[in-house]
């Protein structure tokens, strides 16, 4: 069982894909369970303790979307176990249970008190929280994420199959055809290339591989197999806008799925099928909206995880689990022989009949057209016909696949149960076919291609000549803005620079409303007047016209990554004075007025949020300063001077949940302005200005969670103590 799930593509998948704190979750996921399952089975102490431990691990772990979703589970076995209490008459014992188990909860939520408490307080500030009350874009007054954000990547119904055979809907969405595909022979008649008459072996492989890493145009295939070796085709087709590949739970963990579904009591397989059927509905996302509609609308907490398809770690454990049961239940003795036989004849015959009807009618699975193929013309013009066809192999490939190791896995278990081979041997067997299943669908994804020596991380982000010269400048504390990279998805030109971009799954809901409504804009506006320039000052021109940006203080713009950088000459700054105060009394007024203002001198601010003290009149002092001396992530300090009474404006984020402003070490307060940045009433004088972000949260949960670590030392040793006490009385009796 361990084999079987941990071997499951989804779980390795994520490795690649850099989700690693995900992949430690799903790790925790079968503990929790267990502890669980424990504590009602008359281990009460002991399972409350390892539910206390696992949980904590799992919520250290950080990806709480996980968590959450091992929540379902365990639900889904606490109804059951309900409905039978009752049955049983034996309701006191279960709320007790419930009662000592939502103590070792609250204990190991404890545990992570410092993290979950910062995290939850500034949950409610991104785009997961509840609306700033922007309504200028469709869907802005929502809470939570948009549905169609949450559902973005949604798993097809039929694509579901591909838990049992992986290339249902064609794997990861760029792949790899052999020589004998249909795109091949294609290829073949275009190019004259000849077959080479088997699969490249590793070594010729890694040979590709460093030609094409060094100087692609310098490698010439030397026939149809390396040529086809070079090309990296859409074989996806799904609905998803794309994936890394399919979840694939396993043939033999589906076969024994639906024999357990007959063999297994009530009690042990009922509330696993309601659980996985959960998981794999709410996968749907938007194509099954009634139940996705209902769990965003009412279920807490549901709307604010998105990729819905990750439903699909629900059945991956519930599945296995069930499939571990019914083989354990195959060589139970106390179970009827034409019972257990009655259960592999279902088991073998839902899941051999259907990858051989697949197999033999790989159409079934449809027509193998992506709605991508349409973009290949001219000279590629045939991959529209040839690449359905090979999608539709790689599916007949996978059913026949599929179909074996049922039957093997089948044949196994008949032979045990007629007494042809012990079950020792029967066990061995199955392990073995596990392995073998798994296994090299997991290669698929993760092999010793995607390991590489430490010395090639620690340069995987050499410096660009543009780089080199801006870090050229002496004052760090700017921003860069790098138009040769995916603004928004990439977080490459941060390994140097201080960025106007980069990615964050919960970014700021106020930041990520001023990328839709200015900062997207104020971008392509700077790439098109690139393209229309003439001179220098031409580019000079426009960024004075991209006031975000510049309040932004992006002062480096990389349009080339061998071209020396645009200064631009408009950028405001780390911190600056206005004159002139702009109040509003919503968020729309605000986020409007910030459109057409000019930032140098004045700054907007929405008076239904933010109350400013009374100062005496405002006058322009020339000599006027402040200067950043300072920086770090958590504290940043400047030095001010002026003969007047001054407004300030920071170009760093607004966050009251932390963030302190002290002047010459006294607290003071600050205000938001411009929608997210930071501003002070600065009264004469010449003294020091100091940001502290110091959250109470922080301090709060570090208390709760020594307290909660001291509880779950306790129990451990009382454990011990109760364990070591016990055998001395059996020892003694």
């Amino acid at each position: 069982g361990a084999i079987a799930f941990a071997l499951g593509s989804y779980n390795l998948i994520i490795i690649i894909a850099g989700h690693n704190t995900k992949a430690v979750a799903i790790a925790y996921m079968a503990p929790i369970i267990g502890s669980v399952y424990l504590a009602f089975k008359e281990k009460r102490l002991v399972g409350v303790v390892l539910l206390t431990l696992f949980l904590g691990l799992s919520l250290f772990a950080n990806h709480i979307q996980i968590t959450y979703y091992t929540l379902f589970i365990v639900l889904c076995f606490g109804v059951s176990e309900f409905i039978f209490s009752i049955i049983e008459k034996k309701i006191t014992p279960f709320f007790a249970t419930v009662g000592m188990l939502f103590v070792g909860v609250i204990i190991a939520v404890g545990l992570n008190a410092t993290r979950l408490l910062t995290t939850a307080e500034y949950a409610d500030f991104t785009m997961r929280g509840a609306s700033n009350g922007l309504s200028l874009d469709a869907g802005q007054e929502q809470k939570g994420l948009s549905k169609d954000y949450i559902t973005q990547w949604s798993y097809g119904i039929d694509e579901t199959l591909t838990l049992f055979i992986p290339n249902f809907k064609g794997g990861a969405s760029v792949g790899k055809l052999s020589e004998d595909s249909h795109t091949a022979v294609k290829f073949a008649e275009l190019s004259g290339y000849k077959p080479l008459g088997r699969e490249l072996t590793q070594d010729e492989q890694n040979r590709i591989d460093r030609i094409q890493k060094r100087d692609p145009q310098s490698f010439a295939p030397k026939n149809l197999a390396e040529l086809m070796y070079m090309y990296e085709l859409p074989l996806y087709w799904g609905t998803q806008p794309f994936t890394s590949g399919p979840v694939y739970i396993g043939a033999i963990v589906i076969f024994l799925f639906f024999a357990g579904l007959y063999l297994l009591p009530a009690r042990d397989k009922w509330w696993m099928l309601a659980a996985t059927l959960l998981g794999i509905m709410l996968a749907w996302g938007k194509n099954f909206m009634p139940l996705t509609d209902f769990f965003i609308d009412y279920v807490p907490m549901y709307n604010k995880f998105r990729t819905v398809s990750m439903t699909l770690t629900i059945p991956a454990i519930t599945m296995t689990l069930l499939a571990m049961l019914t083989l354990k239940a195959f060589f139970n003795a106390d179970i009827a022989v034409d019972k257990k036989r009655k259960a592999l004849y279902i088991g073998a015959g839902i899941t051999g009949g259907l990858a051989l009807l697949i197999w033999l009618f790989p159409s079934l699975a449809g027509s193998g057209v992506s709605d991508q193929d349409i973009n290949y013309t001219d000279n590629f013009a045939f991959l529209q016909q040839t690449l359905p066809q090979d999608r539709l192999q790689l599916v007949s490939n996978d059913a026949f696949r599929s179909l074996v190791f049922v039957v093997l896995a089948a044949l196994v278990i008949w032979l045990a149960l007629a007494g042809k081979i012990k079950n020792y041997i029967a066990y061995i067997a199955i392990t073995v076919l596990f392995t073998a299943d798994m296994l090299p669908i997991a290669s698929r994804y993760l092999n010793e291609k995607s390991f590489v020596p430490n010395t090639i991380t620690s340069s995987s982000f050499p410096k660009r000549p543009v780089d080199k010269l801006i870090l050229e400048d002496k004052d760090p504390n700017y921003r860069v803005l790098d138009l040769t990279v995916d603004i928004f998805n990439s977080a490459v030109p941060s390994y140097y620079h201080k960025t106007i971009g980069g990615y964050h799954a919960a970014k700021m809901r106020r930041y990520q409303e001023l990328i839709d409504i200015y900062i997207g804009k104020q971008i392509q506006d700077l790439s098109a007047a690139f393209n229309t320039a003439k001179t220098e000052n031409d580019v000079q021109e426009a960024l004075s016209k991209q006031n975000v940006l510049n309040m932004l203080n992006m002062k480096y713009l990389v349009y080339h990554a061998d071209a020396p950088p645009m200064q631009n000459g408009y950028a405001a700054g780390n911190a600056w004075f206005v004159s002139n105060i702009v109040k509003v009394a919503s968020a729309n007024e605000e986020m409007l007025a910030l459109g057409d203002m000019d930032i140098s001198t004045s700054l907007v601010v929405d008076t239904s949020e933010v109350t400013l003290t009374t100062m005496s009149e405002l006058k322009r002092d020339s000599l006027a300063s402040i200067e950043l001396t300072h920086y770090s992530p958590n504290e940043l300090q400047y030095t001010f001077s002026s003969a007047s009474n001054q407004i300030a404006v920071f170009s760093e984020i607004y966050y009251d949940k932390g963030w302190n402003a002290y002047v010459d070490g006294k607290l003071v307060p600050h205000f938001r302005a411009n929608y997210l940045l930071r501003a002070m009433q600065l009264p004469a004088g010449t003294y020091d200005i100091e940001f502290r972000f110091e959250p109470k949260s922080y301090a709060i949960g570090n208390i709760l969670s020594l307290i909660s670590s001291i509880l779950l030392t306790f129990a451990f040793l009382g454990i011990i103590f109760a364990g070591s006490k016990n055998r001395k009385t059996t020892k003694a009796n």
